[in-house]
């Protein structure tokens, strides 16, 4: 008799509540796969590849949790709810951009311009531009200037409109008086042969002509085709500007697609400020594709040139960045529902990786272990990691398709950070490891001692930064140490110090600081910092009148770190009558020592709070 594919089914028999079933199963590839007469399958294990023909989701974390690990019955079922929760809990944006075959193309030869026309013209719609030359199908414009967009590109120019053709009564004086004749019974001005001589000018009676005259037009396209060898200044970063080179790749792009809005972004926790252009840019730098800006309304994601490698996730130290097909919420929400080894090994990689690795390993079983579908590595982040170490697991395996996918995806120098920080802590350099699958069984063979024991539950989850700032804590209080670091590249933290002599307690600095690490206590009027928190974009280095704070990449994970420093505090000012605190001396005396050299000022009544000021005021004028 054949072995069956062995698989666990979460299904729910008529209104009764789901239960697990195990059951063998006669799988064809290329073909779905049934549960019983009468059962509804909320989630089964396997994998979308070889079944992609289902009623119901697949998950391939159920399928090798049970086909590679000792779990027991109702450690599978937490799994298989865990992945049903999952998969419902997956929103996102997603609808169908329709081809648009507008092309603006620009070139310096007007014959060079007739052939693409001739050749394209009837697939496309094409508005042509010369910027040498004249020609009298083609418009010349001068003044030429591109604004990439979030989909296409703006161009603003000059066309040179000789003749009004509203005013124009067509009466034919201006061709016979134009010594050059260059203007043609179309209406057409050959600027090729014209002197400027005006003379058409002088005789047209309508005023209808202006040699110099020009049009200023402003167009959005989709999509421009630059010809030959036009020398114009292009955008920094654009994907919708095509050479004739690229003729293959524009029109590759050329049909309807459906976008899928996975990757997106949160400005209420992002470190870049759009009112000042300045902050934190570690996302646009990380992406490749061109895929995202910083602009006026602060960062922006073009879904349409996305390819979501997931590098701007990894690198986003807030969250403000998302994978929403497994967002940080959804993460910890998952592993807080299922068993997790304490001291073992979790193994994430995407679903083409797990069911490589099943094959391989089918006739093994590794205790300790647990295997969770990760659809994109990329997106792993420092935050990812220190989380999952701190829930107890000794060790985090990355299965990569190659090993050029770590650099490619930057979580590589993520995991490389959260490696020196155990390292420095537990004296353990293989807390996280990539391997491909053909190495795995070499690198999960080994059961290393556990970083510590009775792991502790987690508040509830605000944030990446947050959740982050929580499980290093509990890792550095467990390890007894205290770290001090100054990393050189990627600064994951930093330390503020403040000149107090400086400071005056006006809390500019907390108005740009989304992430809450510039924290103030109004009661005693203090200006604290978290270091945990801060991502070290240096806004608040910048808005700070006095040029108090300083920034430095240098930290040490200790008790302040985690609960703040206080950078500053300021003697209050009380009001002279009430008592009322309404501000603090420093600034008080900086305010009279200006007002006191202007003689007309009557300082006597600023001693008093807003409220006994107008009193007081009120009292001087009626004596």
């Amino acid at each position: 008799m054949s072995k069956l594919f062995s698989t666990c089914q979460l299904v729910q028999e008529g209104s009764d509540s789901s239960e697990l079933k195990i059951s063998a199963v006669n799988l064809r590839p290329g073909y779905g796969f049934t549960a019983g007469q009468g059962n509804t399958t909320l989630v089964a294990g396997g994998f979308l590849s070889i079944s992609p023909e289902n009623d119901f989701p697949l998950s391939p974390t159920l399928f090798l949790n049970h086909a590679l690990t000792p779990s027991s019955t109702v450690a599978l079922k937490s799994i298989a709810e865990a992945e049903l929760h999952r998969q419902n809990c997956v929103n996102y944006r997603s609808y169908t951009v329709d081809m648009d075959n507008r092309l603006c193309v620009i070139g310096n030869d007007a014959g060079e311009i007739r052939r693409f026309l001739n050749t394209y013209g009837g697939l496309l719609d094409v508005r042509p531009l010369l910027v040498k030359g004249c020609d009298s199908e083609f418009p010349t414009v001068t003044a030429l200037q591109f604004e990439s967009l979030t989909q296409g590109c703006r161009l603003e120019y000059q066309i040179r409109s000789a003749i009004d053709v509203d005013k124009c009564s067509y009466c034919g004086a201006c061709g016979v008086s134009c010594p050059e004749s260059c203007i043609s019974e179309n209406l057409f001005v050959d600027f090729n042969l014209c002197t400027f001589c005006k003379e058409c000018e002088n005789v047209c009676e309508p005023q209808a002509i202006d040699i110099h005259g020009a049009i200023n037009e402003v167009v959005d396209f989709p999509a421009v085709l630059i010809l030959g060898d036009v020398k114009v200044e292009l955008p920094a970063k654009t994907t919708s500007i095509f050479y004739e080179k690229d003729l293959s790749a524009y029109f590759s792009s050329l049909f309807p697609c459906q976008i899928d809005e996975v990757i997106t972004h949160d400005n209420t926790i992002c470190q870049y400020s759009a009112k000042l252009g300045y902050g934190c840019d570690l996302c646009v730098s990380s992406c490749v594709h061109g895929a995202i800006t910083q602009g006026g309304t602060g960062v922006v994601v073009n879904a349409l040139q996305c390819v979501e490698c997931g590098a701007c996730v990894a690198v986003c130290p807030t969250g403000a960045m998302q994978n929403e097909r497994f967002s940080d919420r959804a993460f910890v929400e998952y592993i807080e529902s299922v068993e997790i080894p304490e001291g073992g090994t979790i193994v994430l990689g995407d679903e083409e990786s797990l069911h490589r690795l099943w094959w391989a390993e089918q006739n093994n079983t590794y205790a300790k272990v647990f295997f969770l579908e990760f659809d994109n590595v990329g997106c792993l982040s420092l935050f990812h990691f220190l989380y999952l170490l701190s829930c107890g697991l000794r060790r985090i395996i990355i299965l990569e398709k190659d090993k050029s996918v770590g650099d490619a995806g930057l979580y590589s120098r993520q995991a490389q950070f959260a490696t020196t920080l155990t390292e420095e802590l537990f004296a353990v350099s293989d807390a996280i490891v990539s391997c491909s699958v053909d190495d795995f069984a070499t690198v999960v063979v080994a059961q290393p001692q556990p970083l510590f024991t009775q792991a502790t539950g987690f508040k509830s989850f605000v944030n990446r930064r947050q959740t982050m700032a929580e499980a290093l804590e509990d890792l550095v209080v467990r390890s007894g140490r205290e770290v001090t670091l100054q990393p050189e590249g990627y600064v994951p933290f930093a330390s503020v110090t403040c000149d107090t002599d400086r400071c005056t307690q006006c809390m500019a600095c907390l108005n740009d600081c989304q992430i809450g690490a510039m924290q103030a206590e109004a009661s005693l009027l203090q200006l604290n910092h978290v270091g945990i928190l801060c991502v070290g974009c240096g806004l608040c280095v910048l808005v700070c009148p006095e040029d108090a704070l300083t920034l430095s990449p240098k930290f040490t994970l200790r008790a302040d770190f985690f609960n703040g420093i206080t950078l500053a505090q300021a003697e209050p000012m009380a009001c002279k009558k009430c008592g009322k605190v309404f501000g603090t001396k420093k600034s008080f005396d900086r305010v009279m020592a200006i007002l006191q050299q202007k003689e007309a000022v009557d300082i006597s009544h600023f001693e008093y709070c807003e409220d006994c000021r107008v009193i007081k005021l009120f009292e001087a004028e009626t004596l």
